[in-house]
């Protein structure tokens, strides 16, 4: 166990470790500007079809750049990034702090997801409040669609009865097929047996899907260009879901 002197310590070592290494990435990025490494963290829902294509359209343009991929919860990889260790991460919501940049690159739908056969299913739409008595699954906390979800069920006014909570959406998905629960979910990009997706009349249900990176650090340049083209043609390249 550290002593009170080596937790006090620790946060200066942290920091020193992450000049080393961003002066060790831009002797790198000075020596081949053209080449390096962007660490970049997403959210485990964002690997199945939104960061391929980003990663695609940008390397379309720039194909000797490398990159290391990080997936995890959202104040996990923000708390990595703020230590040094990642570049850029892609996360929702969109954090409002003032050490980091951001840009919005799609606000995204969410649904009450049931099963098939629910009482809810054959509606066209539906209000939050209709499921307040149904038991619910979500995921864990520390994960960005947990926040969205614990702030809509507030602003409906009840306090959801939690039976599962999970650390990924598909787990979740497949929870909801077999009757298990329901839960609030962004849109599938590939239709899911068994699962129907209402759009949610109120609470205002969607999140804010961004890029954030430091503020208070320089990122290497490549990096950098990363965050200009997902500045300029992120939006595009996602488009609205």
């Amino acid at each position: 166990m550290p002593t009170a002197a080596g937790r006090a310590f620790l946060p200066a070592a942290r920091e020193a470790l992450a000049t080393l290494r961003a002066a060790r990435q831009e002797l790198a990025d000075v020596i081949d500007p053209e080449r390096g490494q962007v660490c970049l963290g997403f959210l485990h829902t964002l690997g199945v079809r939104d960061v391929p294509r980003l990663l695609d359209a940008f390397l379309a343009a720039h194909p000797d750049v490398r990159f290391a991929l990080a997936q995890g919860p959202a104040l996990a990889l923000l708390d990595r990034m703020r230590a040094g260790e990642i570049d850029v991460v892609i996360t929702a919501p969109v954090p409002e702090d003032k050490t980091l940049h951001s840009v919005v690159l799609r606000d995204e739908q969410l649904f009450l997801a049931v099963p098939a056969w629910h009482r809810l299913a054959q509606q066209e739409t539906a209000e939050l409040r209709q499921a307040a008595g149904e038991r619910f699954i979500a995921l864990t906390l520390g994960h960005g669609l947990r926040q969205v979800f614990d702030e809509m069920c507030a602003a409906a006014g009840f306090e959801a009865d939690l039976a599962f909570e999970g650390e990924d959406v598909a787990t979740l998905r497949g929870l909801v097929s077999t009757g298990l629960g329901v839960a609030v979910l962004p849109g599938s990009p590939a239709p899911d047996e068994g699962v129907t997706y209402l759009p949610i009349g109120h609470p205002p249900a969607h999140r804010l899907l961004g890029v954030v990176w430091p503020a208070t650090r320089r990122l290497p340049p490549p990096a950098r260009r990363f965050t200009e083209f997902l500045t300029q043609s992120g939006r595009a390249v996602l488009g609205e879901r």
